[in-house]
């Protein structure tokens, strides 16, 4: 099982996400490429996201994903990195139903 993340998933469900992630920030931030979006890029510090930003990214990735990451947690607080962000799907993706 070395091809296992901390999460539970794949090494490849995990790459998979952590691309769809990079090319939504892509979109949303309008960069030309996605050398900036690494895992342990922070949001706030590093690319600049404010708090509705915040909104438009989880708007895109409940979208993308399928999955609802709720209002009642700080995001900022729980996904400070683009690796943050990733593991959150990852984790919402192995809870939801069917």
């Amino acid at each position: 099982m070395d091809n296992v993340s901390p999460a539970g998933m794949p090494m490849a469900g995990q790459d998979a996400v952590l691309l769809k992630v990079q090319h939504l920030l892509q979109k949303i931030l309008q960069l030309e490429s996605t050398a900036a979006l690494l895992p342990g890029a922070r949001l706030q510090e590093d690319l600049n996201i404010d708090s509705l930003g915040m909104v438009d990214v989880v708007l895109g990735v409940e979208e993308e994903f399928g999955v609802k990451i709720g209002s009642d947690i700080d995001l900022f607080d729980r996904i400070v990195t683009v690796g943050d962000a990733v593991n959150l799907i990852l984790e919402k993706s192995a809870t939801r139903p069917g």
